[in-house]
Parts: C-alpha cells; structure tokens; sequence
C-alpha cells in the first residue's frame, strides 16, 4: 500500500517535471513557442522563466526525493522486502543446487544377479559330477 501511494507520487513528480521543463523557452523557442507562447500568457509575461526556473528546481529536489525514499523503502526499510537482496537469495539458490548435484545417494544399489543357467533337461547332469 505503502510502495503505491510513493510510486503514484514519484510518477506524477516525474510528469509534472517533464511538462514544466518542455514548458520553458530555450534558445529555439523549445515547445513553449509550439504551445503559442501559452505559458508566457498564462504566467504573466516576464514572471513566465523566473517562475518556471524555481518550480523546475524545486520539482527536481522532490524528484530526487522521492527516488531516494522509494530506494530506501525497496532496500527494507519498509520491511516489504526482507533484508537479503535478490542477488543474496540467487547465490543461495546456486550453492543448493550445486551441493544437491554433487552430493552422492546414501543408498547404493546391488548390481542385477544373473541367475545361474539351469540344463533344459533335468536328466542331464551338471559337467563335472
């Protein structure tokens, strides 16, 4: 529950960066002039960069913000993932697998017996009697 709501919150951090940097006029008019100057209308003028400039570092702090908050919660702070990381988790799975491979079984088998040949004729003598 927890992880969701910092994910939606990182996402929408994430898109409202985006828009606000694409927002800014750049030395070739960047999408502020594909807009038709919207955000320089709607901002007020001159306020428009200066405005824009201070939300785009603010929304980069909370940006960085919250990739460290989501990596900490990941790593176990929020306790959803146990201490051991997947790398931890897949090294044990290898060593198992590999003492399981090489271990021998316990129990060996007795080689088949080959029953002794009995004459067809139970008249017949067995050689040398």
């Amino acid at each position: 529950m927890i992880y969701s709501i910092l994910m939606l919150v990182h996402i929408i951090i994430s898109a409202i960066l985006v828009l606000v940097i694409l927002v800014q006029t750049s030395k070739g008019t960047g999408l502020s002039g594909a807009l038709g100057g919207t955000a320089t209308n709607v901002l007020g003028g001159q306020g428009a960069p200066a405005f824009l400039k201070k939300a785009t570092i603010v929304l980069a702090l909370l940006f960085m913000v919250s990739c460290f908050g989501l990596a900490f919660y990941l790593k176990g702070g929020g306790k959803s993932i146990g201490k051991a990381t997947a790398v931890d988790k897949l090294k044990k799975e290898i060593v198992n697998e590999q003492t399981t491979e090489t271990e021998l079984p316990l129990e060996t088998e007795a080689p088949a017996t080959i029953p002794a040949e009995t004459p067809a004729n139970s008249d017949e003598k067995p050689v040398g009697e």
